[in-house]
């Protein structure tokens, strides 16, 4: 889950541009861990930056969903679990308030904690249905 900073800063803090990780950096350093990581672990994960927002027009969603792209793209080039935790949150948006998930769309409550162990789990073949 490596970049939700990376997006949010951008953001909030969108005049101090030395603190700025833009998608090219990120898709840089994000291959060369994993390119690192990948001989010494068996299974690596690799979940997507999310925002807890539906409006997908919204400007900080779209940048998220860009290096969303980038963490798939990655995961699919070294064959590694892939999570896509915003299709996992986007699931609930269209009946939850974002705060219920996160109070300030990043940072998540037991709840959206719980969504994240859901996903990853299901990935992993976890049956809920036994």
């Amino acid at each position: 889950m490596i970049g939700i900073n990376d997006v949010w800063r951008q953001f909030d803090t969108p005049f101090i541009k030395e603190g700025h990780v833009y998608l090219e950096a990120y898709e840089e350093t994000l291959r060369k861990l994993v390119t690192e990581t990948k001989p010494l672990v068996e299974g690596l994960v690799l979940m997507t930056t999310y925002y807890i927002e539906n409006n997908e027009q919204d400007k900080m969603r779209q940048t998220m969903d860009q290096y969303g792209k980038v963490v798939r793209k990655i995961a699919e080039e070294n064959d590694c679990y892939f999570i896509d935790t915003q299709s996992a949150f986007n699931v609930v948006l269209k009946d939850l308030y974002p705060a219920t998930l996160a109070w300030d769309r990043v940072h998540l409550s037991a709840v959206g904690h719980m969504m994240l162990v859901r996903a990853l789990l299901k990935e992993m073949g976890f049956e809920w249905n036994r």
